[in-house]
């Protein structure tokens, strides 16, 4: 961490609500991460072994519940906006506790249907949670290298996780698999003991406070000054009106970014789908490439993640940051045509060179994500926004295998080259867009429309030292008497700045 980051952090005017919030939040991802990873390599046994349902009952299962997740998205983001992130993401955890401690009783298709249902709900939800959380709980100019902790315990978790399933697969038995279902159950149950300590991380929830039309500026600017938590506008116990809230629907230019960086996030499916089907149609690739790529990719990402944030803080910045990306995957697309036409080991060296690129083209994309929602998202709005972002990774876990699978099977060599190309224009095209202001930062100008401060607090925020006005000296008043306007004429008497006595015929200053 460099020295800026860590006076930031250790700024004495953050008190309790941050000096500990980070490293809780961590944690907590940490538990969610390991619980998940051990559960994620059992899940299609447990469906199948278990609770004895056909592959194609789990397939419809699992299609059915990535719809719904998708679908309740933005109504979360909403809710989240009215509630806090943390009571919200303290319930999805709860949530889906409760939902896998029912797993083992559903081997009824329709009871499956339904829990699988609103697992998936939860699981999608808390994404954007987590990351609204900590940008309550840092300061602005922090919030995405913090986003980049998170995401290196994430893979951290992950990684350990699959390591203690390939344990439990080893008995092969019914008690080992529902053992592991449980244990998930147990690391959210941990998780939301965890997030429910934050209490002063959350402040008063954004979306009831008074319209701000300059949106986060005010607040988050100084909150960055002062090291205090950040992005919460001050409340008045009015929920914003539905127009507003789901203005972000509107909003073309970030809905534009979301739909780029959809696009640029499909290194995922290049790493989990395109290189194996690659691997797999080519003999002369052994088949634990597959499993290398996979451990190449977690060890970089856990070591550098954090470093790919570096510079990394507003809109402009991120849209740098998915230009670099979609140079990257472009090269790694590039990489991976060349290994069909190179003997066995120099193909070997080619596809685990090719996931390096990707590696790094999948940490520049999230840290890049991260600085665009956050920017572009008003503090009082941010949770549906960050919803509304998340629909891209969530489109992307659809139409991504159908495209690369499209691309790699059917076209081979030519189809990674035109993956590449479709990336690189979208990065570039994500820096353009970027490169404009925010429309959320401060404007001179008040629009139409914009609430007006109450008198009294306009008047409270007028300087205290304010120089008294010169007055303008009036000639003739009415009834034929001279004097100052406002004084009463007399010889002698104290009389402000600039004034002069009845007898001076000098034109008086203009007003």
């Amino acid at each position: 961490m460099d020295e800026a980051a860590e006076a930031a952090e250790a700024a004495p005017g953050r008190g309790p609500r941050t000096g500990t919030a980070v490293p809780v939040l961590l944690s907590a991802v940490l538990v969610d991460a390991v619980g998940s990873g051990l559960y994620m390599s059992v899940s299609v046994i447990f469906f199948t072994r278990y609770l004895h349902l056909g592959g194609g009952q789990v397939g419809i299962g699992l299609s059915v519940a990535g719809a719904l997740s998708f679908l309740a998205l933005v109504p979360t983001g909403i809710l989240a906006d009215r509630v806090g992130p943390r009571r919200m993401l303290v319930a999805a955890h709860l949530v889906r506790a409760a939902l896998l401690l029912c797993y083992p009783f559903a081997a009824d298709f329709a009871v499956f249907l339904l829990v699988v249902s609103l697992l998936a709900v939860a699981d999608r939800g808390a994404s954007p949670l987590v990351q609204g959380l900590f940008g309550t709980a840092v300061a602005k100019e922090l919030r995405v290298r913090a986003m980049g902790r998170a995401r290196s315990m994430q893979n951290l978790g992950l990684a350990l996780g699959g390591l203690a399933a390939g344990a439990a697969l080893v008995p092969d038995s019914d008690v080992a698999y529902v053992a592991v279902v449980y244990a998930n159950a147990l690391s959210f149950l941990l998780a939301a003991v965890l997030v429910t300590g934050l209490r002063g991380a959350e402040g008063p929830p954004g979306g009831t406070g008074r319209a701000d039309h300059a949106g986060h500026a005010d607040h988050s600017d100084r909150a960055g000054r002062t090291g205090r938590v950040t992005g919460t506008p001050p409340s008045t116990g009015r929920p914003l009106p539905w127009a507003r809230r789901l203005g972000v629907f509107r909003d073309r230019r970030f809905a534009l970014l979301t739909g780029l960086n959809s696009l640029v996030s499909l290194h995922v499916t290049v790493l989990t789908a395109g290189v194996p089907l690659w691997v797999l149609a080519h003999d002369r690739l052994p088949r634990a490439v597959i499993a290398w790529t996979l451990v190449l990719n977690t060890v970089v990402v856990v070591l550098l993640q954090v470093r790919t944030t570096r510079g990394v803080e507003s809109a402009a910045d991120g849209g740098r940051a998915l230009r670099r990306s979609g140079v990257l995957l472009a090269a790694c697309c590039a990489v991976l045509a060349l290994t069909g036409a190179v003997p066995g080991p120099a193909a070997v060296a080619l596809v685990l060179g090719a996931v390096a690129f990707q590696a790094f083209a999948e940490m520049y994309q999230q840290a890049g994500a991260w600085a665009i929602s956050y920017d572009l998202a008003p503090e009082d709005r941010r949770q549906v926004y960050l919803a509304f972002f998340g629909l891209g990774n969530a489109a992307r876990n659809t139409y991504g295998p159908l495209v690369v699978t499209f691309l790699v099977v059917r076209q081979g060599a030519a189809g990674w080259l035109s993956l590449g190309a479709v990336v690189l224009v979208a990065g570039a095209w994500a820096a353009r867009s970027c490169s404009r202001p925010s429309p959320h930062e401060p404007s001179r100008a008040t629009p139409r429309g914009t609430p007006q401060a109450p008198l009294e607090e306009t008047s409270q925020a007028l300087p205290q030292e304010t120089p008294p006005l010169p007055v303008k000296p009036v000639s003739h008043l009415p009834g034929g008497t001279r004097g100052t306007h406002g004084t009463s004429g007399t010889r002698g008497a104290r009389r402000p700045p600039g004034s002069r006595e009845p007898h001076d015929r000098r034109p008086g200053p203009r007003s």
